[in-house]
């Protein structure tokens, strides 16, 4: 087995018995020592892949590809990326949220192609992760998205979507 297989059975096996609220101050003090180069990136992997909180998976999500000097690393993108399409976390959504709200054309350009695979509660998940405010090229992705969710049978997806976005221009109007 290895090693990932094995940190996330065990991270599977705390997550009833811990609140949110646990797991999250566990997951802020791993990210610290993440950003302090004391662990490794992938100790953050159980947190993006594992857990099904929205605010959890972002805040491990974005700390994972965004650890390190500089822009977002493009070989951790390309393996959370990867996480989406491949659907490996348990809160796909949020991951996908999560990268979204990085606004890094590198990331929008891979996630282009994976927007259709997402349901309606994934999409909702998304809406969740980039908040009542995404910034502008999240803001732009949203809306060709729900352009392209046009089609007669994406009409559940087009509805989340239209939420997702409309949520937001209610909160810039405000």
């Amino acid at each position: 087995m290895s090693p990932m297989t094995s940190a996330l059975i065990s991270y599977w096996h705390r997550l009833p018995a811990e609140s949110p609220g646990v797991r999250r101050k566990t997951l802020d003090a791993i990210r610290e020592r993440v950003r302090a180069g004391l662990e490794p990136r992938s100790a953050l992997v159980p947190f993006a892949l594992g857990d099904v909180d929205d605010g959890i998976v972002v805040a491990a999500t974005q700390t994972y590809v965004a650890t390190g000097p500089g822009p977002a690393d493009t070989g951790a993108l390309n393996e959370a990326t990867e996480w989406v399409r491949r659907g490996l976390a348990l809160n796909r959504g949020a991951v996908f949220g999560a990268l979204l709200g990085l606004e890094d054309e590198r990331v929008l350009e891979r996630l282009a192609a994976l927007r259709l695979v997402l349901s309606v509660l994934e999409i909702e998940a998304v809406g969740r992760a980039v908040g009542p405010q995404p910034g502008p090229r999240a803001l732009e992705f949203l809306r060709d998205w729900l352009d392209l969710a046009a089609g007669g049978r994406l009409h559940q997806e087009r509805l989340a979507l239209r939420a997702v976005v409309e949520g937001e221009i209610r909160a810039r109007a405000a």
